[in-house]
């Protein structure tokens, strides 16, 4: 059968769009496979805080007033009457220098003074008598000054020969022995306060940043690990208004409200102080960080939960299993990626498949 033009041209046409069919279909089923399938992730809204977050850091437990002891003047030590761990009360005599050589110049010094005095007498008599000059009695009268401040002396070291203990309290330290000679200012026993008046403290050093929270009336308390689960109220007793040059950061000094005689010196104790000035914040889960660099940290966030954006923050406080950042930062309407950032890139499509 033959074929007119026009049914010629219509049969082309005909196969042309089959076979064009044919190929989009295809060439969309290749693409299908050729695009990413949106990856799935987990959000929570974030929610902007008040709470205020505690200071925490450790620090050695110590006296409120610890005295070193030393004697004035070199000599052999005769008597040490306390062990280290024991307590004195206030009068009490540490320890005691050999007196003899002592005792010899108070004597000798004593017996020139007595001899001065009399000289001054007689010529203070002659004087008057005319017998002796002026620049004798002078010289008579500087001779009693020097001999009364020679005595003067002797005693004073005499005095001193010996350590009476100031304070009641415990000594944390002893360090000469009976026997041996010291020379004068050596340390010989070092006495921490204890009782009624006495005071316990502790020191921790805190950053720039958390610095300028601290009040000295915010809430504070001390725990150790040798009384698990018993917490010690302390107050804030001292602000440092400079860093410390070794450390870098700032001292802040806790004197626990009461004393605890079971409490030993040189305790570690962990304090958390509850600061009073407070910044409203976010907290991140640690599983919401993407990458971390010092106070930098990325995250995944999202606003209409298709597409999610990469977001730079800094850190304020890293606390367990979260970490903190001002609320200037993001926004309150945004949604934060919690699994599956991993895998993201900035402005991904995704899946969100729990809250």
């Amino acid at each position: 059968m033959k074929l007119n033009n026009q049914q010629s041209w219509a049969l082309l046409f005909a196969a042309a769009s089959l076979v064009m069919s044919s190929c989009k279909k295809n060439y969309n089923t290749v693409e299908a496979a050729l695009t990413p399938l949106k990856k799935q992730v987990r959000v929570v809204k974030l929610e902007e805080s008040n709470d205020p977050l505690p200071i925490t850091a450790s620090g050695v437990l110590a006296s409120g007033k610890e005295v070193t002891f030393s004697f004035k003047i070199g000599g052999i030590i005769d008597q040490l009457r306390f062990e280290k761990g024991a307590t004195v009360r206030k009068g009490q005599v540490l320890a005691m220098l050999d007196l003899v050589e002592i005792n010899a110049q108070v004597v000798q010094a004593q017996n020139g003074f007595d001899k001065a005095e009399r000289d001054l007498r007689r010529v203070e008599s002659l004087h008057q008598d005319t017998v002796a000059t002026l620049e004798q009695l002078q010289d008579s009268r500087t001779a009693y000054e020097v001999a009364k401040a020679s005595l003067d002396i002797a005693q004073f070291n005499q005095r001193y020969a010996r350590i009476i203990a100031p304070i009641n309290g415990k000594v944390l330290n002893k360090m000469a022995e009976e026997g041996e000679l010291v020379g004068p200012g050596q340390p010989i026993y070092e006495v921490g306060s204890t009782g009624a008046r006495g005071t316990q403290i502790i020191k921790i050093g805190v950053a720039d940043r958390q610095i300028v929270k601290v009040r000295p009336t915010d809430k504070a308390s001390v725990s150790f690990n040798a009384f698990p689960g018993r917490e010690y109220p302390a107050r804030i007793s001292e602000i440092a208004e400079e860093a410390n040059p070794f450390t870098g950061t700032f001292d802040i000094e806790l004197t626990l409200d009461g004393f605890y005689p079971e409490l030993k010196n040189g305790f570690v104790g962990y304090v958390g102080i509850i600061p009073s000035s407070v910044q409203s914040h976010y907290k991140i889960p640690m599983t919401a960080l993407i990458e971390g660099d010092g106070k930098n940290a990325s995250v995944f966030t999202s606003k209409d939960r298709q597409t999610v954006r990469k977001k730079q923050v800094q850190v304020q406080e890293i606390k367990g299993d979260f970490f903190t950042i001002s609320s200037q930062q993001l926004t309150a309407n945004e949604w934060l990626v919690l699994d599956g950032g991993a895998y993201l890139s900035d402005k991904d499509s995704v899946v969100v498949i729990g809250l």
